[in-house]
């Protein structure tokens, strides 16, 4: 009962960390049109500060409830990766909240990238399983995935001086990931709550 517990608990931990950061980069969009501190920074760093939180707890009930399919060992893969991801961007943000915005937005994309393949791998075992909600699971991390993905676009589009672009990509982005984590929670509370 605790194992699904700890996992229940992670995934929406996570979805209130995705939640946080999207506000957080609305927020940036517009503080930088109306040339304000950008507060929005650290929002996104304590939502992604949640969300390494959240995927670190699912992947400690996930591996207590796995079947020791290699379905199962892919997703523990993608939540410790978006774990790490995560916690690559809450230093990302406290960085370009400092002011350093260009050592900020490299560790940025680097952080969304590997988010997206470990949000990617975590679709990619809900595939190779047969439970009940594995394609809704599937889904909700696909769309996850994807979310990561065109965050590290936006910020490449920031690096390139596109900057009002790139920050609606980003956003639009973390909105995704949110809806995906969403999905996902409502697949895992599902299946183990």
């Amino acid at each position: 009962m605790i194992d699904r517990l700890i996992l229940i608990t992670g995934v929406w931990t996570q979805v209130v960390g995705t939640v946080i950061a999207a506000i957080g980069e609305t927020m940036i969009i517009q503080e930088e049109r109306l040339d304000q501190e950008p507060v929005g920074f650290r929002l996104v760093s304590i939502g992604n500060g949640f969300e390494a939180a959240g995927n670190s707890l699912q992947a400690v009930g996930a591996e207590k409830l796995s079947d020791g399919s290699i379905g199962e060992t892919y997703r523990m893969i993608g939540d410790w990766m978006q774990a790490s991801g995560n916690v690559t961007n809450v230093i990302a943000a406290e960085i370009q909240f400092s002011g350093e915005e260009l050592e900020g937005l490299n560790l940025d994309i680097f952080g969304d990238t590997v988010q997206s393949v470990g949000a990617g791998l975590e679709a990619f075992g809900a595939t190779l399983s047969t439970r009940a909600y594995s394609k809704l699971l599937a889904a909700g991390n696909t769309i996850q995935s994807l979310g990561a993905a065109l965050e590290a676009i936006g910020e490449v589009y920031i690096l390139k001086e596109m900057k009002d672009t790139g920050l609606q990509i980003s956003a639009f982005g973390s909105y995704a990931q949110a809806a995906g984590a969403t999905i996902a929670a409502i697949a895992l509370t599902k299946e183990y709550g």
